[in-house]
């Protein structure tokens, strides 16, 4: 269990120690359930994409550089993981911090003989999630997720990863490893396989490498999400306000809660940046957004003594 709660000592020594970990059957059932009903709607099956490999509906999803679906999605109940209690909850203890900003949110799905001709050497994120080299300590790590929608083996593409014990005299500059140099690295054991519902959560100094399925009609299904905490402005990967004319964004905003949007930079209830002019603006943008705790939180401050 994680949130409120402590994680597992040994989940809390390998993301310490190794910099990733797999907490496993994290997300509740019915909230898995729900957002595996909407798979069917974004991509093919397995099924479907064996027999009809050519389809137009299926090739656009032969490539990583496709098209994912990223947050806030027309779905609410994949928009619901992405800012789960959980996943913010973990968040926060992982990353020492309670103030955390989601950064990126998508979905992405995988083929058994669809080579994905991406991200086969061993690599670090850190490039193109923050625009300097990460530091370790409290206060400047950032958090990469996998949640698992489908159940992920080793034969289903699980990720490799290495921990950080072993690369500790990498080079920073080096966030791609070539095998002739690290051929060692490529042998190291470590895999993210797990049931659906399951969490795995890396740092971007982390070096993993994805792998192509091997069992004949086997699919994938996972979200990425990523978190930081809320002063490390130099990580970023997608920008909330981009969206803001998005039906999906209306959508999301009247549904969610004060933490879930705060953790997307919206500001929270007590913030000086709310004023009865700025209340009432929002209000307007957004008509089913309940705009209570904003509201009760600038009364209590207007009518506390100074």
């Amino acid at each position: 269990m994680v949130g409120d709660a402590v994680l597992a000592p040994e989940l809390r020594a390998a993301w310490d120690d190794d910099g990733w970990c797999v907490i496993e059957r994290a997300i509740p059932a019915e909230d898995l359930a729900a957002a595996q009903r909407v798979l069917t709607r974004l991509f093919p099956t397995a099924g479907q994409m064996a027999s009809t490999p050519d389809d137009e509906g299926n090739t656009r999803w032969q490539t990583w550089d496709a098209q994912w679906p990223e947050f806030p999605f027309h779905s609410s109940s994949l928009n619901k993981l992405a800012v789960h209690d959980i996943v913010i909850g973990l968040a926060e203890e992982l990353l020492g911090v309670d103030d955390v900003r989601m950064y990126l949110a998508l979905v992405t799905a995988k083929y058994f003989g669809q080579s994905s001709g991406y991200n086969q050497l061993l690599h670090a994120d850190y490039p193109n999630h923050m625009l300097v080299v990460p530091r370790r300590d409290v206060g400047y790590q950032h958090l990469e997720t996998f949640i698992y929608l489908s159940d992920v083996t080793i034969q289903d593409g699980a990720t490799r990863l290495v921990s950080r014990r072993k690369t500790a005299g990498v080079p920073v500059e080096e966030h791609t490893l070539n095998l002739r140099d690290y051929a060692d690295l490529y042998d190291d054991p470590g895999n993210a396989a797990a049931p659906a519902g399951s969490i795995v959560a890396y740092r971007p100094d982390v070096y993993h490498r994805s792998v192509d399925l091997t069992d004949p009609g086997a699919s994938r299904f996972m979200m990425h999400v990523s978190y930081r905490p809320a002063g490390a402005e130099w990580g970023g990967y997608q920008a909330w306000p981009f969206k803001g004319f998005s039906p999906e964004w209306a959508k999301f905003v009247a549904q969610a809660t004060p933490r879930q949007l705060g953790v997307l930079g919206f500001p929270k209830p007590g913030n000086s940046y709310w004023t009865d002019e700025t209340l009432a603006g929002v209000a307007a943008r957004y008509p089913g957004l309940d705009m209570t705790p904003w509201q009760r939180a600038h009364a209590s401050s207007n009518s506390t003594p100074r």
